[in-house]
This record gives structure tokens, sequence and C-alpha cells, in this order.
């Protein structure tokens, strides 16, 4: 085996990793969030933790293809692939930030975002398309959910402002969003 089949290897191995580890803390998230004050933000954790299980399928099976043996592949497959990504644990539901959640599983999902673009690139280079095009596709997958996560977390942040003061206008928020927004549009 070359090196750079290793590497693939590896990558892939990491992919399943970090997606596995993130889907795990969304599901903890998904039981702190209260669905009647937060349904938007309950709804888009759910939506991600579905695409992250459906991309379990198609990597495993990749793995799978390059590897004889697969068990000993998963086997490999560490925690510490999830090094980075925060494991909220078992917080009191009173004092949960939704926005601080939100806040991490966008620094995660851009994470993974990262290393599907590294998966995708050495996939292209070392002519392996089926596993570039799941990389591609994953990373396609993600794209609109951490977008979302970056439009909600504003909303998110007045809303829980305003449960300390009623005098917060929660009409900001929008400004926020449209500021940060422009900042990213601005970076071209």
């Amino acid at each position: 085996m070359s090196n750079l089949d290793y590497l693939l290897k590896q990558y892939l191995r990491e992919q399943i990793g970090l997606e596995e580890h993130l889907c795990r803390v969304i599901e903890q998230q998904i039981s702190e969030v209260d669905e009647t004050d937060f349904a938007d933000a309950k709804n888009l954790l759910i939506k991600t933790r579905e695409v992250l299980e459906h991309h379990f399928v198609p990597l495993n099976e990749m793995l799978d293809h390059l590897e004889r043996d697969a068990v000993s592949a998963r086997e490999k497959v560490v925690a510490s692939n999830g090094a980075g990504l925060k494991n909220p644990g078992n917080q009191d539901k009173k004092n949960v930030r939704i926005s601080r959640m939100l806040r991490d599983d966008y620094s995660a999902l851009n994470l993974i975002s990262m290393s599907n673009t590294l998966l995708h690139t050495t996939a292209l280079v070392l002519d392996c398309q089926e596993v570039a095009a799941i990389a591609l596709k994953h990373l396609e997958n993600l794209a609109p959910i951490v977008k979302k996560i970056g439009d909600l977390v504003p909303e998110v942040v007045a809303r829980e402002l305003r449960t300390e003061s009623p005098k917060i206008d929660l009409s900001v928020a929008q400004t926020a969003v449209k500021n940060a927004q422009l900042a990213w549009r601005n970076a071209s």
C-alpha cells in the first residue's frame, strides 16, 4: 500500500469520526432545546442530525471498499477524531444557551466541511472518483446548514437576551444578520 492510499483512507476515517462525534453531540443538544421558544433552532438541529446520519452509510461503504479489513478500519476511528468538537454533557436545562450550541455546531460543521474539501481534493488527486463525489456531495449537503445556522444565531441571541430584559428589541437581530452577511460578501 502506498503512502498516498494510506492517506486517503486516513482522511476517510477521520471524516467518519468527525461526523459521528458531532451527530452524538447534536443528539444531546436536541434533547436540551425547548421546543416552545426555540422550535426553529430545534428543527435545524434535527435536520443537521439527519444529514449527518445519511452521510454514514456512503462513507462507511467507501471505507469498506478501500479497506480489506473493514472491522479493523472502523476500530481505528477513535474518539480523538472529534477533538475540538465540544460535547455539552449534561447541562442544567435552565442554563442552556442555544446560541452557544449553535455557535459550536457552526464551528464543528465548518471543520467537517473543510475536511470534506480535503478528502475531495485528495481523492481527485489520486483519481478516486467515487470518494471525490461522496465528499463533494457531503460538502454540498452541509453548506446550506452552516449558512442557516449563521443566519439564525443573531435571532436566537436576541430571544435569549429578551428573556432577561423584555425591553430588548428583537428586530436588531435582522441588522446583525445583514451585517454578518455583508462582511462575508465583502471578504472576496
